[in-house]
């Protein structure tokens, strides 16, 4: 493909692509890029056009690969490696002001456990106090998100469970923590859930769906009504404290709330379950984000 071909190509178009590739299909790549299915179909589209080539199947007999998508997915990697090299160099070359400072982007999800905190508040202060010349940027983001920030080089470290594991980033265990389902004050299921059953929580009540990718296999629960959606716990606590709904939140959180005579956690045992968190970061870091990461995740 020649330059001005490429210019005219949006790096946006080429990470749907590799959005629709690596969800396998549009719909399930709506939750990564949040944004309509309809825009999706637009991008590829349009991609297909400028090339002049089919790049994927999609119908009813389900999404596949052209061999010419294949090619051009492997030729997506290296383009978007190259950028986010780029990019980093960029930024790296900005911190050379202060041969002892830099600046460490982090990314986290909302609502952490408390252990993990505690850790990270014993790792900034360190940080400091060794260096303090050095800057942390820290941004809370959905998982979808905080890939995309990565992988554009936006930021340095993201920790959050991931639905999906892009092959551009590095992905390691961080911690694990127990989602369970909880209801408000104002449910009725607070006052009385006596003779609850999963097939009970599941069929009769309003739940609340995340909005961002989960993997089924590890929640058995499947909710007959979702008519909310949240891409943060902390949004998720609110319309569970508004009494409509039920809906998952992190045991810490419940917890808390629960403390406060706010909220029950329903079904405990049953219809809790368990979520791997990961580090998720970029191979070529600079010394301080690796440094930083390799000392937090011995903290944990």
């Amino acid at each position: 493909m020649i330059l001005d071909e490429l210019i005219k190509i949006d790096i946006k178009t080429l990470r749907s692509f590799m959005a629709i590739v690596e969800c396998q299909g549009v719909t399930a790549a709506q939750s990564r890029l949040n944004v309509t299915t309809s825009v999706i179909s637009g991008h590829l589209t349009h991609l297909e056009d400028r090339l002049g080539m089919t790049l994927c199947h999609r119908g009813r007999a389900g999404f596949k690969l052209t061999e010419d998508g294949a090619a051009v997915y492997e030729a997506c990697l290296g383009f978007t490696e190259s950028v986010a090299n780029f990019q980093h160099q960029l930024h790296y070359i900005k911190q050379l002001d202060s041969v002892h400072g830099g600046h460490i982007r982090l990314c986290l999800i909302d609502q952490m456990p408390k252990f993990f905190y505690d850790a990270l508040r014993q790792r900034l202060a360190s940080s400091y106090r060794d260096n303090p010349l050095i800057h942390f940027s820290i941004d809370v983001q959905s998982p979808e998100s905080m890939l995309e920030k990565l992988l554009s080089n936006e930021s340095d470290i993201g920790v959050g469970y991931f639905g999906s594991f892009p092959p551009l980033l590095t992905f390691q265990p961080a911690f694990v923590e127990k989602q369970v389902v909880c209801c408000g004050r104002e449910h009725r299921l607070f006052y009385n859930s006596e003779g609850l059953t999963l097939e009970n929580l599941e069929q009769n009540y309003p739940w609340i769906k995340r909005g961002y990718v989960v993997d089924h296999n590890i929640n058995h629960i499947r909710p007959k009504t979702l008519s909310a959606t949240t891409y943060h716990m902390e949004a998720t606590a609110q319309l569970i404290l508004a009494g409509h709904h039920i809906g998952y939140l992190p045991r810490d959180l419940a917890r808390r709330y629960e403390g406060m005579g706010l909220m029950k956690i329903l079904l405990p045992n049953e219809a809790s379950y368990d979520v791997e968190h990961h580090w998720a970061y970029r191979e070529n870091q600079h010394k301080q984000a690796a440094d930083f990461l390799n000392k937090m995740m011995r903290l944990l």
